[in-house]
């Protein structure tokens, strides 16, 4: 246990190791282009799933200390996303990758500060070694149900469109 970790648990704290949230606009379904760096496989976990996490987390001693992996159960790339838009919308959505700084530069020109753009990348970069290939059954165990999958948060979004 790292010392940070070690310090806020004896504090009372407690630490969530949380996989990459998903709350996406709506460009890839009007512009019918997945457009983004290389990837690889993440657990998209809903924002709604880790709020209740840590609303459970946080009055309830239910975690002991552990610092949690809260993930969705399943692992999906953006070819993946790309192909449920596909299904959802009945249109094609085509997963585009990028070159780095192509991405980059691209990203910057659109308004993104560099240094957003450059820790976005270095998620893009963590995805591709597997960094985020993780499941867990922690967070399912502590909602007491199934999270919503990425189908589902995806049909939100582009009903909400």
């Amino acid at each position: 246990m790292s010392a940070t970790r070690a310090s806020s648990a004896s504090a009372g704290w407690q630490q969530m190791k949380t996989s990459r949230s998903r709350s996406s606009s709506t460009g890839p379904v009007e512009t019918g282009q997945l457009v983004a760096p290389s990837d690889g496989p993440v657990s998209w976990t809903a924002h709604a799933d880790l709020a209740e996490a840590a609303a459970i987390a946080l009055t309830e001693d239910v975690l002991d200390g552990i610092t949690a992996a809260l993930t969705a159960p399943e692992m999906l790339d953006l070819a993946a996303v790309a192909g449920i838009l596909t299904e959802i919308t009945g249109r094609a959505i085509t997963r585009v990758v990028l070159d780095d700084e192509e991405w980059k530069a691209a990203a910057v020109a659109r308004g993104m500060p560099a240094a957003a753009a450059d820790f976005t990348l270095g998620m893009y970069r963590a995805a591709r070694r597997g960094e985020f290939a993780v499941t867990d059954p922690t967070l399912e165990t502590l909602i007491g149900h199934r999270p919503a999958s990425a189908r589902s948060v995806l049909e939100a979004i582009v009903a909400h469109a």
